[in-house]
């Protein structure tokens, strides 16, 4: 049975916590506890077991973790910090390079800002066409997919040219029409197909492809929705 501790006494550990990072990182559980330990020795609502299990529902929590000085309401206090999580809870889908092109910084330091987000749960990856790309820890992953893509400008243009046609088209019509090479825009169709944004239709034993604009319309205002949100 998971054990349920008083608001405060919770308030109390995390105050000697941001006391103890504030000299040096949490290397072990054993020396955090002591220094509480000694702490509180004079509370008798506190005793080590009680410390120790606080500890780990917060390191279970992600609100602190071992090997680092800070805690999670220390990570978003450096601005540019901040402003890497909160470009990505607005642009659900964004890669490395995007992030880095956007603020006109490097790298290494991106990685570093993204490494400390993700190990406190702000956000999270997943790879998709060998990109690593970034999501809100918290947003539903079911539509990673669907962000990822409609970021896609290939996959734009696709879209918007089919919305302009009535009639179901061959992959090379498309390819020709939007000066694209045929196996990415035949890769992208399928992807579209799958992503129930576009219709398949065999005509001909030649498969032709037509939008799905009445699901294509709900998808849009089902992500700004979730996008708001």
């Amino acid at each position: 049975m998971k054990r349920v501790f008083k608001e405060e006494e919770e308030k109390i550990i995390y105050t000697l916590i941001k006391e103890y990072t504030k000299k040096k990182p949490i290397i072990e559980i054993k020396s955090l506890i002591h220094f509480m330990n000694n702490r509180l020795k004079l509370n008798q609502d506190f005793n080590k077991n009680k410390i120790e299990l606080i500890l780990k529902k917060f390191i279970g929590n992600q609100i602190i973790l071992v090997g680092k000085k800070l805690v999670k309401e220390d990570i978003l206090e450096t601005p540019i910090r901040n402003t890497i999580n909160n470009l990505i809870i607005n642009n659900p889908g964004i890669n490395i390079n995007q992030i880095m092109n956007e603020l006109n910084i490097g790298a290494n330091r991106v990685l570093w800002h993204l490494e400390l987000l993700m190990n406190f749960k702000y956000i999270r990856s997943i790879k998709i066409e060998s990109q690593k790309v970034f999501f809100s820890f918290n947003s539903d992953a079911k539509y990673d997919l669907l962000f990822f893509f409609l970021r896609n400008d290939k996959v734009i243009k696709i879209l918007e040219f089919l919305k302009q046609k009535e009639e179901p088209l061959r992959p090379t019509i498309i390819a020709e029409s939007l000066s694209m090479h045929y196996n990415t825009v035949k890769k992208y169709l399928i992807t579209l197909v799958s992503l129930n944004l576009v219709l398949k239709v065999n005509g001909n034993k030649k498969k032709r492809y037509l939008i799905n604009k009445e699901n294509l319309e709900k998808i849009l205002i089902m992500l700004d929705n979730i996008h708001i949100s």
